[in-house]
């Protein structure tokens, strides 16, 4: 790859590159001829017809190109998944949170009909080892701020409440079944995970360079702590909730006289997680 990055993960592997102007997109074409004559040499053998191109930019007037692999013009989506993880076009998370929620809700389902039993307990490390994984997995990068979305994902936690409490009626209170569970939200959860993601990047203990995204504040105040970053400024909602932004804002929050806090206790939290 001359002009553009690959990543691997197993038998998957995406390319990609930022598009200014048409000329770049007959760089990304050479390295998928590229690629093409890699697989060639090395008797290996992409499929096309499973290969497709996704353009994601909020731009009006968007650069249009028809790219080939093998002669074969790959397919423009709107959405692709990689690696678990539903990628749109207009960087927006729906099409993800209805896949996440619709698969945890079919494991939910199949664990009321086939773990009929009156154990509490094990239906409560039922759901945790099951189910809510798949509504977690990689939340720190698409984590919604979209209300309906945080909504539709925590109705799944609500009937799993109402499942491990084997509690159905109308009148049933679902907030106390989770506060008796000591269950906290899904959401509040997705923070955790971002400040401990960020706490990570933070201390080099992930392979992301801190110095590339992260400008510490000017000045130090009692309010402040010494991990505090410079706000980064974003006018459109999509960067504004994406990781760094959105999660610089809470991080900053926390506050000086919490520092032992934030670099001990978070340290805590991501080794002592809960499934």
């Amino acid at each position: 790859m001359k002009h553009s990055t690959l990543r691997l993960f197993a038998d998957d592997s995406i390319i990609y590159k930022t598009i200014h102007e048409q000329e770049d997109t007959q760089k990304l074409q050479h390295d998928l001829d590229n690629a093409g004559q890699w697989e060639h040499d090395w008797l290996m053998q992409f499929l096309p017809d499973k290969c497709n191109v996704i353009s994601t930019t909020t731009k009006r007037n968007k650069i249009h190109h028809n790219f080939t692999l093998h002669n074969h013009s790959l397919e423009h989506v709107k959405y692709s998944k990689n690696i678990g993880l539903t990628l749109q076009n207009n960087l927006q998370w729906d099409k993800h949170t209805n896949n996440i929620t619709a698969n945890a809700n079919r494991i939910l389902g199949f664990l009321k009909r086939n773990l009929t039993i009156n154990s509490p307990h094990i239906k409560e490390h039922a759901y945790k080892a099951l189910v809510r994984p798949k509504l977690e997995y990689c939340s720190s990068i698409w984590d919604p701020h979209n209300t309906g979305q945080i909504q539709q994902i925590e109705k799944t936690q609500r009937r799993a409440a109402r499942y491990e409490h084997n509690r159905y009626h109308s009148t049933s209170s679902v907030t106390d079944m989770l506060y008796t569970l000591q269950w906290p939200t899904l959401q509040t959860r997705r923070l955790q995970s971002r400040l401990i993601l960020l706490y990570k990047i933070t201390h080099h203990l992930v392979a992301n360079n801190p110095e590339q995204y992260l400008t510490p504040v000017d000045t130090r105040t009692r309010h402040t702590h010494p991990y505090a970053y410079r706000h980064i400024a974003a006018t459109k909602d999509t960067f504004k909730y994406s990781f760094f932004p959105h999660t610089i804002t809470h991080s900053n929050l926390l506050r000086g006289n919490s520092t032992k806090h934030y670099t001990g206790g978070l340290q805590g939290k991501h080794k002592q997680r809960s499934p």
